[in-house]
């Protein structure tokens, strides 16, 4: 059985997430960074849930030292989270982190992380004995490069995939903002960014339960990706939180396609075991200011949207940077 190594300073957090795990791995535990590092050396678990705060050595720093010795550093970690600050979350990956998951937990969607990783590892471990027989097996040469290309081209898709919802993810929407930056400094031709949540999204797990509202979740990224144009980006950039990158296009455009998005959406008609949801969705649209850099365009986006939510939801709201 595959075993998972739990790193919280939080005893209760603990307990959920081993109730969560039962069964299907085995659970180590560890209540600080110190013995989190220490337990993986030992005992080599096949992958970390690594709480973000704890006393002392905390679980950057731990990430850190377990990434600088040979043996656990190609142990996956991923990061446990109360909140969904870029800042934290980008120090997570730059100290190794694979990926994060913010709290409360979806049961669901931790399963789904952990086996894509477990799956990512095993994968890079067959990749390893693939080379090893490549050195030795010159007649079998062309056969294992397609099987290596072929296993690359997979955990290359997965790493940049949202299992739940089959968008791309914030790794890879990263990717494609700094590519795109830039062109910009090139060219000098605008780029909009979209964001957007799912209005009162709460509601669908506390009322009918966590597969309501990965339902959810799902029917709207297929709604949103069938809605933009070839070229533009969609990303579930965390949670109930959508993020759209389109290239060489000025707030006016972008603002019209967040609209016929947030209107397609209103107007689906949507179900879950034969109950009708009324799901709709609020927009913030703001254009790369070179300036404020990536992060702080997003922000911009985070500021309309969040202006959208106190004027009633389910709207368009464009950041106006002269008025910020």
């Amino acid at each position: 059985m595959e075993k998972i190594l739990i790193a919280d300073d939080i005893p209760a957090n603990i307990k959920m997430i081993g109730e969560m795990l039962k069964g299907s791995y085995e659970v180590l535990v560890a209540t600080n960074g110190e013995r989190a590092i220490k337990l993986a050396c030992e005992c080599m678990p096949d992958l970390v849930l690594m709480d973000v705060m704890m006393p002392e050595v905390d679980g950057i720093t731990a990430c850190k030292r377990l990434k600088a010795v040979r043996e656990t550093a190609d142990i996956p970690v991923i990061f446990i989270t109360a909140s969904n600050e870029e800042e934290d979350i980008v120090k997570g990956f730059a100290a190794g982190g694979m990926d994060y998951i913010t709290k409360p937990f979806n049961p669901t969607e931790l399963h789904a992380r952990i086996r894509t990783h477990l799956e990512i590892r095993n994968s890079r471990e067959r990749l390893k004995k693939y080379s090893k027989e490549l050195e030795s097996i010159n007649n079998e040469l062309n056969e294992k490069n397609i099987l290596l290309g072929g296993a690359l081209e997979q955990i290359t898709l997965l790493a940049r995939t949202d299992q739940l919802t089959s968008l791309w993810n914030r790794n890879y929407m990263i990717e494609k903002c700094r590519e795109e930056e830039v062109r910009f400094k090139r060219n000098k031709r605008p780029f909009c960014f979209i964001l957007c949540d799912i209005d009162h999204f709460k509601k669908f797990n506390d009322t009918y339960g966590h597969e309501c509202g990965d339902n959810v979740l799902r029917t709207v990224a297929g709604v949103m990706k069938g809605s933009v144009r070839d070229g533009d980006i969609v990303s579930r950039w965390g949670g109930e939180e959508f993020l759209m990158l389109l290239p060489e296009t000025a707030v006016p455009d972008a603002a019209g396609i967040a609209e016929r998005m947030r209107s397609q959406i209103a107007a689906y008609a949507m179900d879950y075991s034969n109950m009708p949801l009324k799901v709709t969705m609020t927009f913030g649209v703001a254009a790369y200011d070179e300036a404020s850099g990536i992060g702080g365009s997003i922000k911009n986006a985070d500021l309309a949207l969040y202006e959208g939510k106190n004027s009633g939801r389910d709207r368009v709201v464009s950041f106006n940077l002269h008025q910020s």
